[in-house]
């Protein structure tokens, strides 16, 4: 008999996912989709998704669509609705990624696989909005009743360890996101003095920072390019880094989102990947460029020092110190051959930790134990 699998959490119904939870969930559900030993389920409740079954080749999806006008947090709502759901298909095991979808997992019986994606109490002042504040703090506390609840959590970071292990009576399994196969196909020979930032025009991204450190270059790499994609999530802030970058005489071009075979283009295209973060987690953007083969300068900020080795994967600078990234950058402009063998390095690390086959397997493995522990 196949294995009846519900992956609980936000996912893309039609379009590539956005945000780093839907990539985890799209990139599992087209591995798993692929076997057929997984009769597999997926079940979100959230905005703007058609409501009801919908049967794919290899999965079948639930969309519980959330209302518009709320009071309430709709993510308080997901236990109750989903608890009709869960009795009647009765799945084996459930792997759950947002605290709202673990707290029905367990309200359930099934064995649970519960994955941490983020932090939500460290995250709530750099949310703004009051109704994302207030949805932020409920997140928050539905952490701490998952922790409590929880047997078998999955850590995406060293550092999800270091944080809650503390706090928690779980058995945790170290398991990296997923990575598009997309990015682990062979990338082209890169651009000369080409750079690539990808992510949200944010405080939080510190873009400032990545400009600094072109300006700082372009004396010694004139015909220096940085391409920039991600959307801008904060419109002043935008601004103000594009009034930063005109000053930078086309060195810098403002892209806008894209899609994840434009930004394999893009990796495709650069020397590097430039990261340039005040805050982060684990960002995907680095697993992908690593599977490209492209080596990363980063802040050492979130979990990054786990994903990047200093000296053999790329390089990490203190957080804000423009300085040292445009050191490390020059390094690799002006010697491709080490860029190169960085990017091998990377990419072969990441065959191990991020192609969606070893993170399926470890996920396979967790559950099963749940299963035979429940």
């Amino acid at each position: 008999m196949p294995l009846r699998l519900a992956i609980l959490g936000h996912f893309p119904v039609d379009g590539p996912p956005q945000g780093g939870v839907q990539s985890v969930i799209a990139n599992l559900r087209d591995e798993f989709a692929g076997r057929g030993d997984i009769d597999l389920h997926l079940i979100q409740h959230r905005r703007n998704i058609p409501d009801g079954v919908v049967v794919r080749d290899g999965y079948t999806m639930h969309n519980i669509a959330a209302r518009d006008a709320k009071l309430i947090p709709n993510m308080a709502r997901t236990r109750a609705l989903l608890q009709p759901l869960l009795a009647q298909l009765r799945p084996d095991a459930l792997s759950s990624h947002q605290p709202e979808y673990a707290l029905a997992a367990f309200a359930s019986g099934i064995p649970t696989v519960h994955t941490i994606h983020g932090f939500p109490a460290h995250e709530f002042w750099t949310r703004r909005g009051l109704s994302v504040r207030a949805a932020t703090l409920w997140e928050a506390w539905a952490e701490r009743k998952v922790l409590r609840q929880a047997r078998y959590l999955i850590a995406i970071s060293d550092l999800v360890v270091r944080l809650y292990q503390g706090r928690t009576k779980a058995r945790f399994s170290r398991i990296d996101n997923p990575v598009s196969p997309l990015f682990f196909e062979p990338s082209p020979t890169p651009q000369s003095d080409r750079l690539l930032f990808v992510g949200n025009l944010t405080t939080r991204k510190g873009v400032e920072v990545a400009l600094e450190a072109v300006r700082q270059l372009r004396p010694d790499y004139p015909e220096l390019k940085l391409d920039i994609y991600g959307r801008a999530a904060d419109p002043h802030y935008a601004q103000q880094m594009r009034a930063q970058a005109a000053q930078l005489g086309g060195s810098v071009i403002f892209h806008g989102t894209a899609t994840q075979v434009e930004i394999k283009q893009a990796l495709g295209r650069s020397q590097a990947l430039v990261l340039t973060s005040h805050e982060e987690h684990a960002p995907v953007i680095v697993a992908e460029a690593m599977a490209s083969g492209r080596p990363v300068v980063a802040t050492e900020v979130g979990a990054l020092a786990g994903m990047v080795e200093h000296g053999r994967t790329g390089f990490l600078a203190a957080r804000g110190d423009a300085t040292d990234i445009a050191a490390h950058l020059a390094a690799l402009l002006s010697d491709p051959g080490l860029a190169a063998q960085m990017g091998m390095e990377a990419a072969r690390r990441a065959q191990e930790r991020y192609h969606p086959r070893a993170v399926g397997e470890g996920y396979l493995r967790t559950i099963e134990e749940a299963m035979n522990h429940s």
